[in-house]
């Protein structure tokens, strides 16, 4: 019987193995320091769907001066009634604003500037707001007209959006433009960008409200349709908003967290959503984790040019 020849078990590579130079490799682009928009209560999720909602101006200021302390740099403000309707109240607006202002002076504020719906008209629309003399930074307008929830049409047509890009950028307050959809994104393009209005528009990519839903597919395709130069935000709603907004913050974008854009901190569970420094905190935890910095308000300015 043939004798079996001892065969090694070990297996070598060629002598001419050399390791991948993974170290010539040049570094990616760095992306800016993360903007973190500090929004609540909005004006779309109610009480009964979400107990922790702030509705009185002492819970909205809190959450925003809690959300500022976890690393938030921008305070987007909406107002509540006693019974937790959205409206808008220019004494309520005063309070809350000047509140954040006395606790966080270098926070910047971003006033939503939507009431009345049915009349888009700088004098019904801003100047009440703006008589008030308060000090914000930022004031968000949207880029088209669109059916709110039930039948409430939300109108904003071309000749108010230049006129209000125009009377914000005349009070040093940065215009902070929300698109719903690729057209109104092309709209900006031409009423703002080519015309010279704004050279480098603030942008406020919104998903699974009146537009796109929130998912990745679409919010990528998006980007490839954005202004050659322009900053952006996104605000993702519902479900999905999580997964949305660690998207963005891998896109080099800005993002807003917060109690206003939804409900549930997850999108396969039903734990709810019990503070906005609960969402800032875990933005900010998974943004470092990824290596982006965090921006602070001075250097909020300074990306944002205000």
């Amino acid at each position: 019987m043939k004798q079996k020849e001892n065969v090694s078990k070990e297996v070598f590579f060629s002598k001419a193995w050399q390791p991948f130079p993974w170290h010539k490799e040049a570094p990616f682009p760095k992306p800016p320091k993360l903007i973190i928009v500090s929004a609540t209560p909005g004006a779309t999720i109610s009480k009964e769907q979400n107990p922790h909602l702030p509705i009185t101006p002492e819970a909205i200021v809190s959450n925003h001066v809690l959300a500022y302390k976890a690393g938030a740099s921008i305070a987007h403000v909406h107002v509540r009634d006693e019974s937790g309707r959205p409206f808008f109240n220019p004494e309520l607006f005063k309070r809350i604003i000047l509140e954040i202002k006395a606790k966080c002076p270098d926070m910047l504020v971003d006033a939503s500037l939507s009431h009345p719906h049915s009349d888009d008209s700088v004098e019904a629309r801003l100047e009440p707001f703006f008589k008030l003399g308060l000090p914000v930074e930022l004031g968000t307008i949207s880029a088209g007209t669109f059916h709110t929830i039930g039948q409430d049409i939300y109108v904003n047509r071309e000749t108010y959006l230049k006129a209000a890009v125009t009377y914000l950028q005349e009070r040093n307050v940065k215009p902070v433009i929300t698109p719903y959809n690729i057209k109104q994104i092309e709209g900006i393009k031409k009423w703002a960008v080519e015309t010279g209005l704004v050279k480098r528009p603030l942008l406020n990519l919104s998903y699974g409200l009146y537009g796109e839903p929130a998912t990745r597919d679409i919010f990528r395709l998006h980007l490839t349709y954005l202004p050659e130069k322009c900053d952006w935000i996104v605000e993702a709603a519902g479900r999905n908003w999580l997964p949305l907004t660690v998207e963005a913050i891998l896109c080099g974008g800005h993002v807003r967290a917060g109690m206003e854009d939804s409900i549930y901190m997850y999108p396969h569970k039903n734990d709810l959503i019990k503070s906005s420094v609960e969402v800032v905190n875990k933005v900010r935890r998974i943004a470092e984790e990824l290596g982006r910095d965090i921006a602070s308000p001075a250097e909020t300015r300074k990306i944002l040019k205000i």
